[in-house]
């Protein structure tokens, strides 16, 4: 079995919008939440209209949060994406209580193996190995990295132990072996 990797260019990752736009605005937007916010698939695949819109007008997710050790880091959604969330939730008629992203057929919870289905296919078309479910998150992580945010402010938002699981996590593990240097002039 493969290990899943973050996708690190945005190429990449433009290849991925445009596959899965082709597909559905829903399962593009699946992503694109998905790799700006962070949150695990569980909590994207329940993810409610109103928990969406207390994302975008005060970038929290409190109630989701109290499970974990994020709750004091806010998430700053692009507001293209925002923009294009509001628009889908007009556009499907969505009340506050809906879940945001629903089966086609049933209207109800997108399941796992069907959000698996849907990102797997993508990454094939778009010509990416190593892309899974983790690879959401993972994308996420690698991304604030290497925006500035610091690897223990990363850790906690993730709920991992140690620094080290984290650079695990996102792949750096072997980068940062040899890229840190303290040079002191006392």
């Amino acid at each position: 079995m493969n290990k899943v990797e973050a996708i690190k260019f945005n190429d990449d990752i433009v290849k991925m919008y445009e596959a899965l736009k082709i597909k559905s605005e829903r399962d593009y937007l699946f992503f694109k939440l998905a790799i700006h916010s962070g949150l695990k698939v569980s909590e994207l695949l329940t993810i409610t209209v109103s928990q969406v819109k207390r994302l975008i007008e005060k970038c929290t997710l409190s109630e989701m949060c109290k499970a974990h050790f994020h709750s004091l880091i806010k998430i700053r959604l692009p507001e293209t994406l925002s923009k294009e969330l509001l628009q889908y939730i007009e556009d499907r008629s969505l009340s506050n209580e809906d879940v945001l992203f629903q089966s086609l057929r049933t209207n109800q919870v997108l399941s796992r193996q069907q959000a698996y289905r849907i990102i797997h296919q993508a990454s094939i078309e778009a010509g990416i190995d190593n892309v899974g479910l983790t690879t959401l998150r993972k994308t996420f992580a690698y991304h604030a990295y290497q925006k500035g945010i610091l690897i223990p402010v990363i850790q906690k938002y993730l709920g991992h132990q140690s620094a080290i699981e984290t650079l695990n996590f996102i792949g750096l593990e072997n980068e940062c072996e040899h890229s840190i240097y303290i040079s002191l002039q006392l």
